[in-house]
């Protein structure tokens, strides 16, 4: 895939890395904030590679190098990670609609639930976004977002299946802060 076949499934690959303790599907929170704070395109794809090489699911990571690829004069680069943070949100958006819990849309991470928020125009955090976490329907774990639309400002409901990462059942850890 790295070599440019992107015709795997990447569901399948989402939930790979979930399971296993040498993938992480986010990053720490202090690699996210020099991800976000680094102030050359280099560093940015420095940081962002480390971030892809311990998990290659990362949507946030290679969503952030498409641009430092551009700047950096990298079409090539720009357009494989630009592919493959499409691939990964469309493996998202494809396992439901998010509109009620039995069409909740499955995530492996927090970051995804944020991810997909972004996709579809909507804030995932500030004012206008309530969330209520761990929401049990019988073996299944839940998220609900209630976000106003910036552009319609109607109210949205968004549901995110957590089962994979969800605190309430075991799995393998992460390096998380």
């Amino acid at each position: 895939m790295k070599k440019g076949d992107l015709s795997i499934d990447f569901r399948l690959l989402r939930m790979a890395c979930i399971r296993s303790s040498l993938c992480e599907p986010r990053g720490s929170l202090a690699d996210l904030r020099a991800l976000n704070d680094a102030d050359t395109a280099k560093k940015v794809v420095e940081i962002a590679e480390k971030l892809i090489d311990r998990g290659f699911v990362n949507i946030e990571a290679h969503a952030t190098v498409v641009q430092a690829y551009t700047k950096l004069n990298d079409p090539a680069k720009a357009k494989f990670h630009l592919d493959v943070t499409t691939a990964l949100i469309r493996s998202i958006m494809n396992s439901g609609d998010g509109k009620t819990k039995e069409s909740a849309f499955e995530v492996i991470c927090d970051r995804e639930e944020y991810d997909t928020l972004a996709a579809l125009g909507l804030p995932y955090f500030g004012p206008t976004v309530t969330w209520v976490g761990g929401l049990k329907d019988g073996p299944h774990t839940f998220e609900k977002f209630q976000v106003q639309n910036p552009k319609t400002g109607q109210n949205v409901t968004v549901f995110f299946n957590i089962d994979n990462f969800s605190p309430l059942k075991s799995r393998p850890t992460g390096k998380y802060d």
